[in-house]
């Protein structure tokens, strides 16, 4: 067994650079857990090396570790020497090296695997079965199908669902007829009618008999009808799902509300405006929601109006539904998202100045640097971030914060001011950021130190080097830390 040297603190970017992989596998044990995470997330690079003897070599190292490495790297180098190393790496004594040398055995895709991966499907730990499962389902081979059927009754759910699926990539009739039986006895009694009713649905056939599964008495029944209405975007259900937005049910009153969504169409949308005017914050909740899936412009309005209902969870819901149909980054939409920060709810001003993170307009920096003293941290550092992205168009507004002595009192807003401008890469800031350091607040020097160290402007060498000395250790190390960089 080899035995790898150890080396004190490589720079990982180096070794991936210079090729050397023996560095890499030392780094995998180096007692730096930084380093040791860095070196482990090199796969990619290691597999391109052309280094596929010695890598096959180390998965006989005694140190597991490199063990588990390389059996993940083999997978990577498509190269069919390391079909048998890894087979025999199967029998690993450490489970992790046996789930990592049969995900790899996918990759290489031969059918000597497949006997070796068979027996694993029956491993004690449930990570090699998934991995067995999955890379007999890649290799294809039908001699894999009666052994993935019995893991369909393994104890761990993952492992059913693993073998679930590398049945469905095998073209034959007898895994789709047992995979359907597995499928129909998932299914609780009362939901078998309706679910073969949907399976054999068509377009061309009537669609009233399906509608009359929205109205069944068993809630269990409506929810899953109006799961698959959800799928169906058929417009014939609309005046039907208009109905199940007031069903007792959550459930189905937001699977019929994406369900209108997703149809768009002036009836279906009109529904949902009509709910958002519900005594029923729940189904206010639901309709706003749906109206993510609305691609008409008319719906955008809306939704920013939503923002403030009288419930905290319909607010909630017209900011997720915002955010998901990309309406809050639009620019388009920037005088709805400036007036959203003035919103009495903390949420919705922090899904507002997120949205300006990356709208980015100079039309919202008097807007965003009202909010810098926000009551919320997640407001004040969005609210920064935006600045920053806004640019040197941000820097004269925050100077002038820092330029009113009365602003010093207000630690909020000066620490959020400092942090906008360490966001904003340009020279201009480096003097008011080097005068933020005679500011007698920790959390403002820590910041000034390092967005200075990031600008590596000479001309801030001097004044960090008196932060060294610092009271505060957070602002002697980012002045060190600063300090290395520009060196």
């Amino acid at each position: 067994m080899d035995s790898i040297d150890k080396i004190a603190d490589p720079n990982v970017q180096s070794l991936i650079d210079n090729k050397d992989l023996k560095g890499i596998l030392n780094a995998i044990t180096h007692r730096n857990a930084k380093i040791r995470h860095q070196a482990e997330e090199t796969i990619f690079e290691v597999a391109n090396f052309n280094e596929i003897e010695y890598l096959i070599k180390n998965l006989s190292n005694e140190d597991k570790r490199i063990r588990r490495f390389v059996s993940r790297v083999l997978g990577e180098c498509g190269d069919l020497r390391a079909v048998e190393p890894l087979i025999q790496s199967l029998n690993d004594e450490d489970e992790c090296v046996v789930d990592y040398a049969a995900s790899s055995l996918a990759g290489l895709n031969d059918k000597r695997a497949v006997d070796p991966l068979i027996e694993v499907l029956s491993h004690k730990y449930w990570a090699a079965r998934t991995s067995a499962a999955s890379s007999l389902g890649c290799i294809g081979d039908s001699k894999a199908i009666d052994p993935l059927l019995e893991l369909l009754n393994d104890k761990n759910e993952e492992v059913r669902s693993y073998a679930e699926e590398a049945l469905k990539e095998f073209d034959d009739d007898k895994a789709v007829e047992e995979l359907n039986k597995y499928y129909d006895a998932q299914i609780p009694r009362n939901l078998k009618n309706v679910t073969k009713a949907f399976r054999k649905f068509e377009k061309s056939t009537p669609i009233e008999p399906f509608l009359e599964y929205l109205n069944n008495d068993d809630v269990e029944v409506r929810e899953y009808a109006s799961k698959c209405f959800n799928e169906l975007n058929d417009e014939r259900s609309v005046d039907a799902l208009i109905q199940s937005l007031n069903d007792t049910s959550s459930i189905v009153q937001k699977n019929a509300a994406c369900s209108l969504g997703k149809i768009d169409t002036q009836n279906a949308l009109e529904g949902l405006f009509k709910s958002l005017k519900s005594g029923n914050a729940e189904i206010r909740k639901s309709a706003v929601w749906g109206l993510h899936e609305s691609k008409s412009e008319s719906v955008t309005k809306i939704i920013f109006q939503t923002l403030n209902d009288e419930d905290k969870n319909v607010r909630l819901s017209a900011a997720n539904a915002l955010l998901f149909s990309n309406r809050l980054y639009d620019q388009q939409n920037i005088d709805f998202v400036i007036e959203a920060l003035e919103n009495e709810d903390v949420t919705v001003r922090k899904y507002a100045s997120m949205g300006l993170v990356l709208i980015a307009d100079e039309r919202a920096i008097k807007p965003l640097i009202h909010v810098l003293d926000d009551d919320d941290i997640r407001v004040r550092n969005y609210a920064a971030q935006a600045l920053g992205n806004v640019g040197e168009d941000a820097i004269e507004p925050l100077v002038q914060i820092l330029d009113d002595e009365n602003n010093f009192k207000k630690k909020r807003l000066i620490r959020a001011t400092v942090k906008a401008l360490g966001f904003i890469k340009s020279p201009k800031i480096v003097y008011p950021l080097i005068k933020a350091l005679s500011i007698n607040d920790m959390y403002v020097k820590e910041s000034a130190c390092l967005a200075l160290g990031e600008l590596g402007d000479p001309i801030s060498v001097e004044p960090l080097k008196a932060c060294r000395y610092d009271k505060h250790k957070k602002v002697q190390d980012a002045a060190k830390k600063s300090l290395k960089k520009i060196s």
